[in-house]
């Protein structure tokens, strides 16, 4: 097959992370520990201070990262009915919400995936670093972006 592709004018990044919605992180992580030597997850409670939100709901979430080697995973469990979590594990369960990418030109993402009219379903600042969720089609797929490259100007 010979497909006709376009040149994006995005540089690929980096892969963060793999999300994961759970409905109980603390026995999600205990089961995978059974099968590998995943270490110490960092665990959290995240609620973002209206400030901090760019788009969407405010929410509560657990968040637990885990180190798979050097493959990072994500477990979010929601603490809330409102989150994009608890509404992705009520309609089709838990499992892979999202893949995450590293970048460090964060705003050029956000207007070109806005430009292809990908839906926005949530964005907003962690630590400083603005973050955000889109729901890409075809391809059914939600890839989020972090700031997590500062841009060197």
């Amino acid at each position: 097959m010979n497909w006709k592709l376009d040149i994006g004018s995005l540089q690929l990044t980096n892969l963060s992370h793999v999300g994961i919605a759970v409905k109980d992180a603390e026995k999600t992580a205990i089961m995978l520990s059974k099968i590998w030597n995943i270490g110490t997850p960092e665990v959290f409670d995240y609620s973002p201070k209206k400030s901090e939100m760019f788009y969407g709901e405010a929410f509560k979430v657990r968040l637990v990262f885990i180190k798979f080697g050097a493959f990072p995973v994500e477990l979010l469990q929601p603490l809330d009915n409102k989150s994009i979590w608890s509404k992705f594990i009520a309609e089709k369960g838990e499992g892979i919400h999202h893949v995450a990418l590293g970048v460090s030109n964060y705003d050029e993402h956000m207007a070109k995936m806005k430009k292809m009219k990908h839906k926005l379903l949530v964005a907003a600042e962690f630590n400083g670093e603005k973050w955000c969720y889109f729901d890409c089609n075809p391809g059914g797929v939600v890839f989020e972006f972090r700031e997590e490259y500062k841009k060197k100007v």
